[in-house]
């Protein structure tokens, strides 16, 4: 492909807002807003139009469209476009555990169509003794993670904010009101627009009677065992009607007094949008009214705040909360450390002035058993004991679903202190090992920390960049397609369910998993950069308007 055709198929579809008035070809004086310019708009640009409909036009404009489609792996390897290096932050790798836990998430929404493992523990029937399912190897594909998503992001909004209020100086103290302000007037914008634009698509999908082909299969309990209780959307009689129903489920999402969840028909994976929302709003709420407040006092109300909204049923909230109390206890122990490297030590002997070369058979004193106390070694200790906090973070969130009321050997005597009146008792244990995870990377060594290099990774910064893409598309993807491949693949072997061992049987689900989560990374990639980036810039200029200069 010439470099001519390559930048041809770069160039967007739609440039700036004057070249759909404006024909930069042409000698002519530009529209003004004129009544008489105003009255042969229309004709003008019928005209336009018109003139650009010839088949050398429409072939460029298909190719770029074609262009649009070409996952960034594609355009990186073959049309010499690589991709622009994500900036580096000391936060970083908690966009690549967001990543990394998108991929989970994707797994849990497919497995738990064909098996109930994502729900039961093991050990709790004859059928449950699968090495898959003992605790932390189970989190990979089971379980919710909705608590991490909630926990990152609240950690993410403190950090910040904490790094400009403990920043005594009048600059500083200034962009606490700017900083808040704008991530409030962004907030719902960047959630909502690709939420309302993704649904309607699929509103539209089931409307026009696509979603009728697999239908009757998925409603077959047969072909799908699991404990899968996704509502199957209905396509109303007339266009106007599924409309109606789209944008009554849209304004329910968005209405933050409601006291439960909301579950979209659409996509009943977008309840966390609300749940998100509404997370953010009281983190804010909470961090505004402690932001006068000295550190420790400020640590104290939050974990006050967080106890609150536990006793009030709101997991979202207190989970969001807990990630607040996380960035504000990294950033006094990071403190704390630094006054230490800046303080000497009065116990150790300074070296004369100026300071003698040692003679060779000079030996250094050794070590107080003082020194280990005051400054613990990298040592065996050290490393056993974070590697104990990471299980244990992972044995609490690798917690089943249905652990709190079914026999889960190795959870019971844990569920003795989750409190009985808890709505939601399966978020308690997981809500306590995200906070307890994101503490342990955060306070793990930038430099030598196996954890932080590989959420750092080109691959997982990557998955961060389009998780939230992801999130939004896996779920049509899923009912378009994706859970009756593996039905399609018994079907061309001529077998059916039953007459599978269980290799073929997990080895059809693995090919079924692949394909879709395949069809769903092409999808997010395209989502992101041509869906996803123009909200954004949406929402920016929309902020350039309305803020005061």
């Amino acid at each position: 492909m010439s470099p001519h055709e390559l930048q041809t198929l770069r160039e967007p579809l739609i440039k700036d807002e004057g070249d759909v008035f404006l024909d930069n070809d042409s000698n002519e004086e530009p529209l003004g807003l004129n009544r008489q310019s105003l009255r042969r708009l229309p004709r003008r640009l019928l005209a336009k139009a018109a003139s650009r409909l010839t088949p050398a036009n429409a072939l460029k404009a298909s190719k770029r469209f074609a262009y649009c489609f070409v996952p960034q792996y594609v355009r990186s390897r073959y049309y010499n476009e690589p991709a622009s290096k994500p900036k580096q932050f000391s936060t970083s790798y908690l966009n690549g555990l967001r990543g990394i836990t998108s991929i989970k998430v994707f797994t849990f929404h497919y497995v738990f169509a064909y098996t109930d493992i994502c729900f039961q523990p093991w050990g709790t029937n004859d059928r449950h003794h699968y090495i898959l399912e003992l605790p932390i190897i189970r989190y990979f594909y089971a379980g919710f993670t909705a608590h991490l998503f909630f926990g990152i992001a609240g950690y993410l909004t403190s950090f910040r904010l904490f790094q400009l209020l403990d920043q005594n100086d009048q600059t500083s103290q200034s962009k606490v009101l700017k900083t808040v302000s704008g991530a409030l007037f962004r907030r719902a914008l960047r959630l909502y627009l690709p939420v309302l634009i993704v649904t309607l698509m699929f509103a539209h999908y089931i409307h026009f009677g696509f979603y009728e082909t697999n239908r009757h299969f998925i409603m077959d309990r047969g072909l799908f065992p699991g404990e899968w209780n996704e509502p199957k959307p209905d396509a109303f009689p007339s266009y106007y009607v599924q409309l109606r129903y789209w944008m009554r489920e849209m304004w329910d999402l968005t209405n933050i007094f409601d006291p439960g969840a909301v579950y979209p028909y659409h996509d009943q994976h977008l309840w966390s949008i609300l749940a998100e929302l509404k997370g953010s709003l009281c983190t804010y709420m909470v961090l505004m009214g402690t932001a006068q407040c000295q550190k420790y006092f400020r640590l104290a109300a939050l974990l006050l705040m967080t106890y609150v909204f536990f006793l009030w049923n709101h997991w979202e909230v207190w989970v969001y909360i807990l990630g607040a109390v996380v960035a504000q206890v990294d950033l006094l122990l990071t403190e704390r450390a630094m006054e230490k490297k800046l303080t000497l030590n009065p116990d150790r002997q300074l070296p004369p002035s100026p300071p003698h070369s040692p003679k060779p058979d000079h030996k250094p004193p050794p070590p107080k058993w003082t020194e280990y106390l005051q400054t613990p070694p990298e040592g065996w200790f050290h490393v056993f004991m974070r590697t104990f906090g990471f299980l244990v973070a992972f044995y609490f969130l690798s917690y089943p679903i249905d652990g709190w009321r079914d026999y889960a050997p190795g959870y019971m005597t844990l569920n003795k202190l989750i409190p009985a009146w808890m709505d939601r008792k399966d978020k308690f244990y997981p809500n306590i090992g995200t906070g307890l995870l994101i503490l342990l990377l955060a306070r793990s060594n930038p430099t030598t920390s196996k954890w932080r290099r590989i959420l750092n990774s080109d691959v997982a910064q990557y998955m961060g960049k389009i998780s939230f893409a992801l999130y939004l598309v896996h779920g049509p993807i899923l009912h378009i397609m994706g859970y009756m491949i593996p039905h399609r693949i018994w079907w061309s072997f001529g077998t059916q369910r039953g007459d599978t061992s269980d290799f073929t049987w997990a080895l059809t689900i693995f090919i079924g998993w692949a394909i879709s989560l395949t069809l769903s990374l092409w999808a997010a990639d395209v989502w992101t950069r041509e869906v996803e980036s123009r909200c954004v810039k949406l929402v920016k200029k929309l902020e350039d308007v309305c803020f005061v200069k």
